[in-house]
């Protein structure tokens, strides 16, 4: 062996003794009484040190106080009325390292109890399980001897729901079991026994299974796998509700019937040898199936209310039927209406619950359909019912309502009744039941919420009502105050406009309003309102004043907080009247606006002229008797007699205009056309054709070129003759050019008749 392994070996060797030497423990835990001690017993821990050393002692990691004994290596401590489990720790106080004892209180066990035994058929082995009384708190064990033979000894150890078990074979043709029970823990042992079993007896079936499930409209039948149990017991139940039980011979097949239609069923089996012999197996898993439809069998429940403002319009409502009841899924409603002449039907959707019909006298009946058929009608008559006094109620807690009417009031003999309720403003979520008693007790009320409703009588001479008015089961104060809109109709009045408040947020039945009005001194007054108004004006206001208003709603609670609270002054009588000026200067602009924007129309300003033609001058003066004209007509005259053969180059002639205001400056062109007839160069003078045309010429006269606007045309047409200046019309523009006779043409033959 070489130095170097030598060496090697050798520190290997003091290393294993120094780690033997530091692995014996510092000291050692002991109790007076053991680990196991009886719950409420005294003790005393002891530790035995190895060394000597500042020592100290821990219990549930908390120092304690401990004892020094005589001996310096040894201390204790004494513990009293122990009831739950402890760890005690001892260690020096610069030593890591410590040592320590668990100390469990506990119970000695009790007798074995609740033996049962069973043997599975599948595997052929026994399983039985027992109780041991009380919880010990300890480690516990349980002991199973099988007796008859050699004994065979199986252990176990009690689980945490006190129960011990124990699997076992069963051993050549043994007919029958004993068995003998032992329990121990470190405070005591029981034993029970002997037990005695027939095997026969405790033979369990394994469990069966439902393969397939066929249901019909009333019945389902059973498929199960196979088995040769005799007996078979079969439970099932609508979805989530009780079970109901039925025992059935396999050999008969597996029919549950008296079931409802188009209802979800749940199914399970177990089975046994028969009723003497042998254990029930464990029941199958759930199986679900679900049974056909059928037709509905009963009539809707149908009521109605009459639509407000109307005597012949009513609004009918009805329940759904329930799943049970509607024997399938309702596809729709048919509604028929039946009057003195004819039927008409009508189909709505599955999801409505009311529908609108406006007719007097009829009948309405409605009828659930689903993919099977159709429900059957019940009619009902749609009358305006009779009132009668009101109902006195009665609160019962906080979600019912008793309701008492005197039957002379609605009727003197034995009828039906129609109690209908629903929240105010919220009609479709009425409902209703029908007694035949003068009392009736309303369920499932809202707190906080108020109610409406009424009581109808049923009677063939037609329905008397008594109508149920804000009713509510419990209420508060109203959570908020109305909206205001304020609005000063003169200076000593004030109109006072506010919104609904939310029927959420009034927490039972409005009662009225008040109405609070604060001037500068600090002095209220408050107006009460119906709740049935949502205005109300205050008069008697002083001008020039100024107010904090505000309004709060009232149940029977209470009052609630005011709304918003708003300044509003009155104005003085100065103000007023500038307000009056102002406002009647607006006015009148706003007129003229008008006025100037409708005299754009031509149609218009023809009716305005026609109606100006009164405000000219009647007498119009005839420019064909002017002096100037006469003359020309006896020259011209002269001319024609003397030279027949004149050139045809007109002359240009002026003529004298009529002496009018500069406003009403108008030129006028007459033309003369002469026809003659000659024979032999001579010329007939008389025998002339006179045709006359009288214009007024607006704007230039240029080269014998007329040019007039259509528009111009037509008023000329229309009144004959208008002065050519208007304020409707272009300015008259006059040219400095002179009229020509082949513009304005003079008729001899009038000059001739005139002389």
């Amino acid at each position: 062996m070489s130095p170097e392994c030598a060496w090697l070996m050798l520190v290997v060797f003091l290393l294993i003794l120094a780690a033997g030497a530091h692995g014996n423990p510092v000291c050692t835990a002991r109790s007076n009484i053991g680990k196991e001690v009886l719950v409420g017993s005294d003790l005393t821990v002891s530790c035995f040190f190895n060394k000597i050393c500042p020592k100290i002692i821990f219990r549930d990691g908390e120092q304690i106080k401990h004892e020094q004994s005589p001996d310096l290596n040894v201390v204790s401590v004494n513990v009293k009325n122990l009831t739950k489990l402890s760890i005690f720790t001892c260690k020096c106080k610069k030593d890591p390292e410590p040592c320590g004892i668990d100390i469990a209180p506990g119970y000695p066990p009790d007798i074995p109890q609740n033996l049962t035994c069973i043997r599975k058929t599948e595997s052929g082995n026994v399983t039985c399980t027992w109780k041991v009384g009380r919880d010990t708190k300890i480690l516990t064990t349980c002991q199973l001897w099988v007796l008859g033979g050699p004994p065979h000894f199986y252990r176990s150890v009690m689980n945490s729901s006190r129960f011990c078990f124990a699997t076992f074979p069963i051993i050549g043709s043994m007919s029958q079991l004993t068995l003998r029970l032992n329990i121990s823990n470190g405070l005591g042992s029981n034993v029970s026994g002997p037990h005695n079993f027939i095997l026969s007896n405790i033979v369990k079936p394994s469990r069966p299974n439902i393969s397939h499930v066929e249901c019909f409209s009333r019945r389902c039948h059973l498929r199960t796998d196979n088995h040769s149990m005799n007996l078979v017991e079969v439970k099932y139940r609508v979805k989530h509700q009780i079970w109901e039980s039925l025992e059935t011979y396999a050999g008969r097949s597996l029919n549950i019937s008296s079931l409802r239609p188009y209802t979800t069923y749940e199914f399970q089996i177990r089975r046994k040898i028969n009723h003497t012999v042998g254990l029930w197996s464990d029941w199958s898993r759930a199986k679900e199936a679900e049974t056909k439809e059928e037709a509905p069998d009963k009539p809707l429940d149908v009521w109605y209310i009459q639509e407000p403002k109307s005597e012949t319009c009513f609004r009918i409502f009805w329940k759904k039927l329930s799943k049970s009841e509607a024997k399938g899924k309702i596809q729709r409603y048919n509604i028929s209406v039946q009057t003195q002449k004819k039927m008409n039907s009508t189909t709505v959707a599955s999801n409505i619950t009311s529908h609108i019909i406006c007719c007097h006298p009829c009948s309405v009946s409605v009828s659930a359909i689903n993919l099977k058929g159709q429900s059957p009608a019940k009619f009902i008559e749609l009358r305006s019912p009779g009132l009668v006094l009101r109902i006195v109620s009665r609160i019962l807690s906080n979600k019912s309502i008793a309701l008492f009417w005197p039957m002379i009031a609605i009727a003197g003999n034995r009828t039906e009744y129609v109690v209908h309720w629903y929240p105010v403003g919220a009609k479709e979520k009425i409902q209703w039941i029908r007694v035949v008693d003068t009392t009736a007790n309303i369920t499932d009320l809202q707190p906080e919420k108020c109610y409406q409703g009424a009581v109808t009588a049923l009677r063939s001479s037609g329905p008397v009502m008594a109508s149920i008015e804000d009713i509510s089961t419990w209420q508060s104060v109203p959570e908020q105050g109305p909206g205001l809109q304020p609005n000063l109709k003169e200076s000593e009045s004030l109109e006072v406009k506010w919104s609904k408040i939310p029927q959420s947020k009034i927490r039972g039945c409005l009662r009225k309003y008040s109405i609070y009005l604060e001037d500068d001194s600090k002095d209220i007054k408050h107006y009460n309102v119906e709740n049935t108004k949502k205005q109300y004006t205050i008069s008697g206001l002083s001008p020039g004043q100024c107010y904090k208003l505000w309004v709060t709603a009232w149940t029977d609670a209470g009052e609630g907080p005011r709304g918003i609270c708003l300044p509003v002054c009155t104005p003085t009588d100065s103000e007023k009247l500038i307000s009056l000026v102002i406002l009647a200067g607006g006015a009148v602009l706003l007129i003229c606006l008008m006025f100037l924007c409708i005299c754009q129309f031509s149609s218009v300003q023809k009716r305005f002229l026609s109606c100006c033609q009164c405000l000219l001058p009647t007498v119009i003066p005839d420019p064909a008797n002017s002096k100037c004209a006469k003359e020309y007509a006896i020259e011209q005259f002269h001319h024609h007699q003397c030279d027949s053969s004149m050139s045809e180059e007109p002359d240009i002639v002026e003529v004298e205009e009529v002496p009018y205001p500069s406003s009403f400056i108008c030129t006028y062109k007459k033309s003369f056309s002469q026809e003659s007839s000659t024979s032999d160069g001579t010329q007939i003078t008389r025998s002339t054709d006179i045709t006359e045309d009288y214009i007024c010429t607006h704007g230039a006269i240029s080269g014998g070129e007329e040019e007039e606007e259509d528009e111009e045309d037509r008023l000329l047409d229309e009144f004959g003759f208008l002065p050519c200046s208007s304020p409707f019309l272009e300015p008259l523009v006059l040219s400095g050019e002179r009229l020509t006779l082949d513009v304005v043409k003079i008729n001899c033959c009038e000059f001739l008749d005139g002389t």
